[in-house]
């Protein structure tokens, strides 16, 4: 072997020999994997009961409920006498019984009424057709009725502070309003007085809902089928004897007379 071949393997043998060291080296450097992040599981909290609303108790009457959740209001929107007539009702509802929930609102009432006496007769006559045009002969007492009904509504004590908050509003509103914008703003302004009575029912339901679900009926087993069967058709037997009809016996546990 001769000197270069010995030089060449001599820096063959320190090349691996650095290779290996270098590795151990970067292998030494490394570091170990950390273990996953503790995440602490909390569970959930389950909300609180609901609890009634002031003024409310189990049995208090709430507005009928569509299949939307949504409460049918006590009033009618026929026609714009209606609307109109009506939010003339809900404020004469609150300008009588609001003085001692904040008041704010006889002066009010009785300013609109003042400056709008012909516009509101007018739309009080257009409601009254809509009831005599029903062709009912009480449609007098029915709209009476109605009134008492509308009227009751309104008067709830639970929610009167509230009632009359809303009142407020919309007497203050109702003062700048034109003649030709009265019934629109009629049907918002009654949505709008709804809204107390609205939020009462549904915090009341929820309560009810809670302690008392309803469940649902039982299931209905079908024992008629839908198609009922073909009619037997009769046919006659000459070979069977055919009793006279004073020779049938009597039934069993009968007495013949």
């Amino acid at each position: 072997m001769g000197a270069g071949e010995a030089t060449t393997m001599t820096l063959r043998a320190f090349a691996i020999i650095g290779g290996v060291g270098l590795t151990i080296g970067l292998a030494g450097c490394s570091q170990p994997t950390p273990p996953p992040r503790f995440v602490p599981t909390v569970a959930p909290v389950k909300p609180p009961p609901p609890v009634l609303p002031p003024g409310g108790y189990p049995d208090i009457y709430t507005a009928p409920r569509r299949p939307d959740g949504t409460y049918i209001p006590p009033h009618f929107d026929t026609s714009d006498g209606a609307a109109v007539w009506q939010l003339r009702g809900a404020l004469n509802v609150a300008a009588l019984g609001c003085d001692q929930a904040g008041g704010g609102v006889v002066d009010g009432y009785n300013a609109w009424l003042r400056s709008h006496s012909a516009i509101l007769t007018r739309y009080f006559n257009e409601y009254l057709r809509d009831w005599e045009e029903t062709g009912w002969n009480g449609w007098r007492d029915a709209f009476e009725n109605q009134q008492t009904r509308f009227y009751n509504f309104y008067s709830q004590s639970p929610i009167r502070t509230a009632f009359c908050a809303a009142a407020r509003i919309e007497i203050a509103r109702v003062a700048a309003v034109s003649d030709a914008d009265l019934p629109a703003f009629a049907r918002a302004s009654l949505a709008r007085l709804d809204q107390p009575f609205f939020d009462f029912y549904r915090a009341v339901d929820a309560w009810r809902d809670y302690y008392h679900p309803n469940t649902p009926p039982p299931q209905v087993v079908r024992t008629i089928p839908d198609t009922p069967p073909e009619p037997a058709v009769a046919t006659s037997d000459a070979s069977a004897p055919v009793a006279p009809p004073d020779s049938q016996p009597a039934p069993t546990g009968a007495t013949p007379k």
